[in-house]
C-alpha cells in the first residue's frame, strides 16, 4: 500500500507565497482604547498648566494692585503733608515778614527804620520819630550800619552806630585807636571815662569816633564844631 505526505498547502495557495503571521497587519498599529487614552492624558495636562497659571497671574495680579493702591496712599498722605508743612511755613513767613523786618535786609538808604536788631543810644529827651527814623549807610553785602540826622547848634550832624565788632573786644581802646588813624582823628578828649577822638579835615568836616554801650559810634559834620561841643553831645547819647 502507498502512503502520501499530505500536502502543506491550501489548494489555490501559491507555493512561493510567503508565509503571512495571524494578526501582522496590526502588529504596529495603536489599539483605540490606547490612542483615546494617550489624548485624554494630554488634554488634561494642557489645562492642569492652564488652570496653574491663571491661579498664579491672579495672585500676581492681586499682590500688584496691593501694591499700587498702598503706593498711592502713600503718595496721597506724603503729599498732604508735604502741602500742610509749605503752608505753615509759607505762612509763619508771610506774617514775621508783614509783622517786622530785620535790619540787615534794610538796603535801601532813603528806607526808613524806626527798630533795630541791636541796642543803640540816643540823645537826652529825644525819640527816633523825632530823629528821623533810622537808615542803612552800610554796603548791602557788608554788616549793617544805621545812621540818624541830628544838629549840635546849627550844625547838621549824622551819628552812625553798630554793634563793636568782636574782633575789637578784650582790647577796645587799641581797636578804637587804630580806627581813629583811618579818619586822621587825631585829637583825643575824655568823656565820662570815654575816649572821643575827633579829626578835622582842612576843608572843614569833622569825624569823631568813640565807643558806648558796646557800640562803634562814629558822628560825621560838614562843619568844624567846638570840642566842648562835641563833648556835650557824646555825654548826652543814653
Amino acid at each position: 500500500m502507498e502512503f502520501k505526505k499530505p500536502h502543506r498547502y491550501k489548494q489555490g495557495q501559491s507555493k512561493n507565497t510567503p508565509k503571512q503571521r495571524v494578526g501582522s497587519p496590526y502588529e504596529n498599529a495603536v489599539p483605540p482604547a490606547t490612542a483615546t487614552h494617550a489624548k485624554s492624558s494630554t488634554n488634561s495636562k494642557t489645562i492642569n498648566i492652564k488652570i496653574s497659571f491663571d491661579s498664579l497671574s491672579k495672585t500676581a495680579l492681586f499682590a500688584r494692585i496691593r501694591r499700587l493702591n498702598l503706593t498711592k496712599r502713600t503718595v496721597v498722605v506724603s503729599a498732604s503733608i508735604f502741602i500742610l508743612v509749605s503752608c505753615l511755613v509759607a505762612g509763619v513767613f508771610i506774617y514775621h515778614h508783614t509783622t517786622t523786618r530785620s535790619s540787615a535786609d534794610i538796603t535801601n538808604p532813603n528806607e526808613v527804620v524806626k527798630n533795630l536788631d541791636y541796642g543803640t543810644v540816643l540823645p537826652d529827651n529825644k525819640s527816633i520819630d523825632e530823629l528821623g527814623g533810622w537808615r542803612r549807610v552800610s554796603p548791602a553785602k557788608s554788616d549793617p550800619v544805621f545812621a540818624y540826622s541830628d544838629k549840635i547848634g546849627t550844625a547838621t550832624i549824622t551819628v552812625s552806630q553798630q554793634p563793636l565788632p568782636d574782633s575789637f573786644k578784650g582790647n577796645v581802646d587799641s581797636q578804637v585807636a587804630e580806627v581813629a588813624k583811618k579818619f586822621s582823628a587825631t585829637t583825643k578828649i575824655d568823656v565820662d571815662h570815654t575816649k572821643v577822638y575827633i579829626g578835622t579835615s582842612t576843608k572843614g568836616p569833622q569825624s569823631v569816633i568813640f565807643t558806648k554801650n558796646n557800640l562803634l559810634i562814629l558822628i560825621k559834620s560838614q562843619v568844624k564844631i567846638d570840642d566842648k561841643d562835641w563833648a556835650s553831645y557824646a555825654k548826652s547819647l543814653r
